[in-house]
């Protein structure tokens, strides 16, 4: 059993402060429309960090809106969630356009993905580790990728069928994992997009499970975990996980920190699920090794630029682009 006495007291302190620290950032920025610095803290004003709640970040605002509900079939939406997940590139799925199984078109994808390239782009994402897709057959990752869609449409009724008989979110995501190309972390990533609630499923996912049945550690959550547990057995993983779900509140309260706490509309808060905590445990790893010195950051904040991102959120640019029928996210136009 997990107790505040398993875990390493600094170490617990420190990661309830940064997910506080940060989601203060973003209610700063967005909420409060602040001009910058944010933060106080030098690792926090100068490296970039996703969200505590990963439903506010674009990548995944871009999955909720432009795929998961929109007006098609639920198998298609699925097909293209695996797609975009494996590309990560929201631009990138966007100019591929929305794929129907039915009229899936490999030759089209491959036009697309080189005319990116050609452009002296690169279509797909450098923010986590995917598929080197070198067992389909060429040198070429376009060529890979080509080929990967396509034996994920042709075999995309089995997986349907699996997941549909699926009696757990753990059932879903072995399903999803076996898909070759999407290794745990990744099968995990679209898991969670498909357990959103959607404004057109009266609130409810395209799965009958939520964020907080079930989730697995990823390899920067492993890290973050193994910080707070010191010597405990990675056995315990999902036990320190849901730890931190149940305990969110009791831990604000005992460190006296204002968790800036998204809201509906009738003022109801929304708790961090056990995806979101699984996240923040990958970003507070990347957090002790930058502020260390022992790591550091992917890429660097720029706060001009996301100032301009929030004036464009105020004069209601943004915010119309935004996923606001998702229940989480309708907080941006209060």
């Amino acid at each position: 059993m997990i107790t505040r006495d398993n875990l390493v007291k600094d170490q617990l302190d420190l990661f309830w402060w940064f997910v506080c620290e940060r989601q203060r950032i973003w209610s700063r920025r967005v909420r409060l429309r602040q001009s910058p610095p944010w933060t106080e803290d030098p690792v926090l004003q100068r490296e970039r960090f996703t969200n505590v709640y990963r439903e506010l970040d674009p990548g995944t605002q871009y999955a909720i809106q432009q795929v998961l509900e929109r007006d098609e079939a639920r198998d298609d939406r699925i097909f293209n969630v695996m797609i975009y997940r494996l590309i990560g590139r929201s631009a990138t799925h966007a100019e591929l356009g929305f794929q129907r199984r039915e009229t899936f078109d490999p030759v089209h994808i491959r036009d697309v993905l080189s005319a990116i390239r050609q452009r002296g782009q690169t279509p797909f994402t450098a923010a986590y580790m995917v598929s080197a897709y070198t067992s389909m057959g060429t040198r070429d990752k376009i060529e890979n990728v080509t080929r990967l869609f396509t034996a994920l449409n042709d075999e995309f009724d089995r997986l349907m069928a699996v997941i549909d008989a699926a009696q757990s979110s753990q059932h879903v995501h072995s399903a999803l994992a076996s898909a070759y190309g999407f290794g745990r972390f990744l099968a995990f990533q679209v898991l969670v997009d498909l357990l959103y609630p959607l404004n057109i499923k009266n609130g409810h996912p395209l799965l009958p499970f939520s964020h907080d049945d079930w989730a697995i550690a990823g390899p920067g959550a492993q890290r973050g975990i193994s910080l707070l547990a010191g010597n405990r057995r990675n056995k315990d993983q999902l036990a320190i996980m849901r730890w931190l779900r149940e305990n969110q509140r009791s831990e604000f309260k005992r460190l006296d920190l204002a968790f800036p706490y998204l809201r509906d509309r009738s003022g109801g808060e929304f708790e961090l699920s056990l995806a979101n905590i699984q996240n923040c445990l990958c970003e507070f790893h990347k957090y002790v090794k930058i502020r260390d010195g022992t790591g550091r950051g992917r890429r660097r904040f720029d706060d001009t630029c996301a100032y301009n991102t929030d004036v464009s959120l105020r004069q209601g640019r943004l915010a119309d682009r935004l996923p606001l029928s998702t229940p989480i996210l309708q907080v941006i136009r209060d």
